[in-house]
């Protein structure tokens, strides 16, 4: 259980950035292939800041995830790092009681138009 919604984000990302990274490992050595790139999408900005800026937090505890983020973004291990508008996250579907703008765009037309930063 967490308080904040920054350490349920920082969390997902850790944890997707780890098990995405070993994923991006094996199909390299499978396809022999340098060109598969891992992009980071978070729809909280402050996270998109910490990780693309020199911003920090005051929580000590999530100090140390942002800094292993923000190292691997500076090592190109993370290719992008890209903030979603709320409008256009799909994944408000699952985790809000509405059902989304971008989950009703993507049912009528199929097809879905991000709007990112970074």
């Amino acid at each position: 259980m967490t308080r904040s919604v920054l350490v349920s984000e920082l969390y997902t990302i850790v944890a997707g950035f780890d098990n995405s990274s070993a994923i991006q490992t094996i199909v390299k050595a499978i396809l022999s292939n340098n060109k598969v790139l891992l992009v980071i999408y978070t729809d909280l900005y402050s996270l998109y800041d910490y990780i693309t800026k020199l911003g920090t937090t005051t929580e000590k505890r999530l100090i140390i995830n942002i800094i292993g983020l923000r190292q691997s973004y500076k090592r190109r291990e993370i290719h992008k790092v890209r903030w979603i508008n709320r409008n256009c996250n799909l994944a408000d579907a699952i985790t809000k009681e509405k059902l989304g703008q971008a989950l009703q765009q993507l049912i009528k037309t199929n097809t879905l138009n991000l709007i990112t930063k970074g």
